[in-house]
């Protein structure tokens, strides 16, 4: 019997067709786009990223939204490299911009490119620790790979540069007075307790949560213009903290983003904002392991080394450590007939 499949192997009838590996890091989702973006290999992430926003960004809304996707997809435009044993580059995607850095991503990329074999360790059957390199608009991120018999069993990203901004208090409507804590690891966040939203972190309690935090987002706007002007306020990302539940754990939250998704995982890159909220406030030391659970009851690893980079605002250096796991490998195709064919948010 022929493989009925093979009716959708003329790519010539759909308008774009786009090749990729989906995973999910500790709950959260990645798309990792293999061929069809058109980036060229080696280009630079920032070039490929400019490109794709300004001529093809309908690479990113194939990839992130319905019907393909929802609105807490993350996909990412994987750029080949140009020579042998060059490292890969990437462009995040999510449903409201192209991020600079993005945590579970890289973890997930990471993990996709070695088990596809991309990126190979030192022989087949590696046991160890493996070490390699992925290029994001944000600069060169180190990896650190910890290998069972060749498979990948987690990935630690170092990111340098987190910091701690301040502390602001805000009038909340029905809430009144809540300390709110900003700092920035290659996205802003604003962490505040769950009880201000008078829920709890809970699956169940997701729409809340999320209603709350454009409460508190709408807040912060006010009390911190944009000092370039922009629509955007400053802070995009709500994150609602808690005790944890996970016995290994020291910290529980969930981030919700301004386009209103919200991260299944305990989120990498606010792992490492909040990492360097604590050393600031005194409550955490270099070198400390730091557990953090998220939403779904999944943890990540930290730990905060100092930053010898010379600069008025003192920085970390952030390590997150997290596991991915591989969930389908397809083809997306956008007939040119649908009149949704490029995806939509609902």
């Amino acid at each position: 019997m022929s493989n009925p499949l093979q009716r959708l192997t003329c790519r010539d009838s759909y308008q774009r067709v786009l090749d990729v590996v989906d995973s999910h890091t500790c709950g959260q989702p990645t798309r990792v786009i293999l061929a069809g973006h058109g980036l060229e290999a080696g280009m630079s992430p920032l070039v490929a990223r400019d490109m794709l926003r300004d001529e093809r960004d309908w690479v990113r809304t194939v990839s992130v939204m319905e019907p393909r996707g929802h609105r807490s997809m993350f996909s990412v435009a994987l750029i080949h490299p140009d020579r042998p044993g060059g490292e890969f580059g990437v462009v995040f995607m999510d449903a409201a911009a192209y991020p600079d850095m993005c945590g579970h991503a890289t973890i997930g990329t990471a993990t996709t490119l070695l088990e596809l074999g991309l990126v190979q360790a030192p022989t087949p059957d590696f046991t160890g620790m493996f070490e390699f390199g992925l290029q994001t608009p944000g600069g060169r991120v180190p990896l650190r790979a910890r290998l069972e018999t060749g498979r990948c069993k987690s990935v630690a990203f170092v990111f340098e540069g987190a910091y701690f901004l301040k502390a602001v208090d805000l009038n909340l409507p029905d809430i009144g007075a809540v300390a709110v804590d900003l700092a920035y690891a290659g996205q802003w966040y604003a962490f505040l307790p769950v009880s201000a939203a008078r829920t709890t972190i809970d699956v169940a309690k997701i729409k809340a949560l999320i209603a709350a935090a454009s409460v508190v987002r709408a807040a912060l706007a006010e009390r911190l213009p944009d000092p370039d002007g922009r629509a955007e306020p400053i802070i995009g990302n709500i994150v609602w903290t808690d005790a944890p539940n996970h016995p290994q754990a020291q910290h529980r939250n969930v981030p919700i983003s301004a386009a209103g998704s919200f991260d299944r995982s305990p989120c990498g890159t606010a792992t490492c904002a909040r990492m360097a909220t604590l050393v600031a406030k005194g409550e955490l030391g270099f070198g400390e392991r730091f557990v953090k659970e998220g939403l779904v009851g999944t943890i990540y690893h930290g730990v905060a080394r100092p930053d010898s980079a010379k600069a008025e605002q003192p920085t970390i250096v952030a390590e997150v450590e997290g596991t991915a796991w591989i969930t389908a490998a397809s083809t997306l195709l956008v007939d040119p007939s649908d009149p949704l064919g490029n995806g939509y948010l609902a």
